[in-house]
C-alpha cells in the first residue's frame, strides 16, 4: 500500500455564508432567492429590479422591503405603494419582469430587498440584477448596475480613494440574530489606520454610509476595508467620482489557518475554500510520492459547521482515486484564532480508509 501525505500546511477558509441546517424556506437559497443590499428612491434616485425565472414552473414568493433599524419599508413599486413592506410576486417560466421602485418628493429613502421563494422546489429559480438611475428631471444622468448580494461573514474592499467609497450593510441572517459587525481600515502598505470599529446590526437593520462618515477624521488615499461579522450579513459598495457612481465588488474573502494533522497514513493538507451563499467550493492539494495534485472540493454549511468534501483522480496521481471529508468540532467565526476537527479519507483502489484529527491555527 502506498502512503499518501496531504501536503503540510494551510487551510484557507472563506466565510461567506450562514451556518445553515437542513435546507428550508427559512434559509436564503442562492438562485431561489435574491438579496439586494441597497435600494434608493426619491429625489434624483430611482431603482429598477429586473428578474427572470429560468425554471420550468412558476416562481412564487415575496419581495420584502426593509429600511432603517429593521423596519418595514413601503416605497412605490410600479406606481403602487406597498403596505406591510411586502409585495407578492409570481413569475411564469422563462418570463422576465421589471419592478420600478420610487418614492415621491425630494427626500431620498434607502432600503434593501429580500426576494424569498415560497418553496424549495427545484423547478423554479429567480435570477436578476438591480439598476440605480440618477435623474435630472426626466433625463437619466447616470445608471449603475449591481449584482445580487451573497450573505458574507468576512469581506475585503480595496479602494483607490477613501473619500469616494460608500458602503451599505443589511442584516439578512436567516436565523434572525443580531449581527456583531467589525470594520477595520488599512493603508495601501497594510498599516493599521484605525482600530477596529464594532457595530451591532439588529435583525433586518440597514446601514448605508460613506467610509469617511464611518471613520471620521481619517485622511487616506488608497487602502482597504476589512469586514467581519459573527452572523451572515449582506452588503454593497460604490465609488463616487464627481456626480458619477459605479459599483465595487463586495465578495467574501479568505481566512488562512496553519494545520497540524494526525492520522496513521494520511496527514492533513493544503486546502483553499471559498463559499457562495450556502455552498463551499475550492481545491485540496495532495502530495503523494513527492507529487502534488489538486482535487476539487465542495460542500455546504450545516448546524453552524462548514462540511467540505473532496474527491477525484487524475494522471498526476498515478491514477489513484481519493475521497475525503472534514468535520470541524464547532461553528466557524471569521475571528476564530483556532479550530479543531476530524477528517475521513478513502483510497478506493487500495481499499484504504482512515480517520484523523487536526488542529488549525489562524495565520495573522
Amino acid at each position: 500500500m502506498n502512503k499518501m501525505r496531504l501536503a503540510s500546511a494551510a487551510v484557507i477558509l472563506f466565510f461567506a455564508a450562514s451556518a445553515f441546517g437542513q435546507i428550508s424556506s427559512n434559509n436564503h437559497l442562492p438562485y431561489k432567492d435574491l438579496i439586494f443590499a441597497q435600494l434608493a428612491a426619491g429625489g434624483i434616485w430611482e431603482t429598477q429590479i429586473t428578474v427572470t425565472n429560468r425554471g420550468t414552473q412558476q416562481w412564487q414568493g415575496n419581495f420584502r422591503f426593509y429600511g432603517g433599524e429593521g423596519l418595514e419599508w413601503n416605497p412605490y413599486v410600479n406606481g403602487v405603494q406597498l403596505t406591510g413592506g411586502s409585495l407578492p410576486v409570481s413569475i411564469s417560466p422563462k418570463r422576465t419582469a421589471t419592478y420600478k421602485v420610487t418614492v415621491p418628493g425630494s427626500t431620498i429613502e434607502p432600503g434593501f430587498l429580500m426576494a424569498i421563494a415560497n418553496d424549495t422546489d427545484l423547478d423554479n429559480f429567480i435570477e436578476g440584477n438591480l439598476t440605480w438611475y440618477v435623474k435630472d428631471g426626466t433625463n437619466i444622468t447616470d445608471a449603475i448596475g449591481v449584482l445580487p448580494s451573497f450573505p458574507i461573514m468576512a469581506a475585503t474592499i480595496p479602494f483607490e480613494d477613501f473619500n469616494s467609497v460608500c458602503v451599505a450593510f443589511a442584516n439578512t441572517d436567516a436565523q434572525s440574530r443580531t449581527a456583531h459587525m467589525k470594520l477595520t481600515l488599512y493603508s495601501e502598505s497594510g498599516a493599521l489606520v484605525r482600530s477596529t470599529l464594532s457595530r451591532d446590526l439588529k435583525v433586518r437593520e440597514h446601514l448605508p454610509r460613506y467610509l469617511k462618515e464611518i471613520f471620521e477624521g481619517v485622511t487616506l488615499g488608497r487602502g482597504r476595508l476589512e469586514i467581519s461579522s459573527d452572523v451572515p450579513i449582506s452588503g454593497v459598495a460604490l465609488i463616487q467620482t464627481g456626480s458619477q457612481f459605479s459599483s465595487l465588488p463586495l465578495n467574501s474573502t479568505t481566512r488562512t489557518y496553519q494545520v497540524d494533522a494526525y492520522g496513521s497514513e494520511v496527514n492533513f493538507a493544503q486546502i483553499t475554500v471559498w463559499t457562495e451563499g450556502l455552498f463551499i467550493n475550492g481545491y485540496v492539494a495532495i502530495e503523494r510520492e513527492s507529487v502534488l495534485s489538486l482535487f476539487a472540493l465542495t460542500g455546504s454549511f450545516k448546524d453552524g459547521k462548514a462540511l467540505p468534501h473532496f474527491d477525484g483522480d487524475n494522471q498526476t496521481t498515478s491514477d489513484y482515486g481519493v475521497f475525503g471529508f472534514i468535520i470541524p468540532d464547532y461553528i466557524f467565526s471569521p475571528d476564530s484564532t483556532s479550530f479543531t476537527g476530524v477528517y475521513h479519507v478513502a483510497i478506493p483502489s487500495e481499499g484504504h480508509f482512515e480517520d484523523g484529527w487536526f488542529v488549525a491555527n489562524l495565520v495573522p
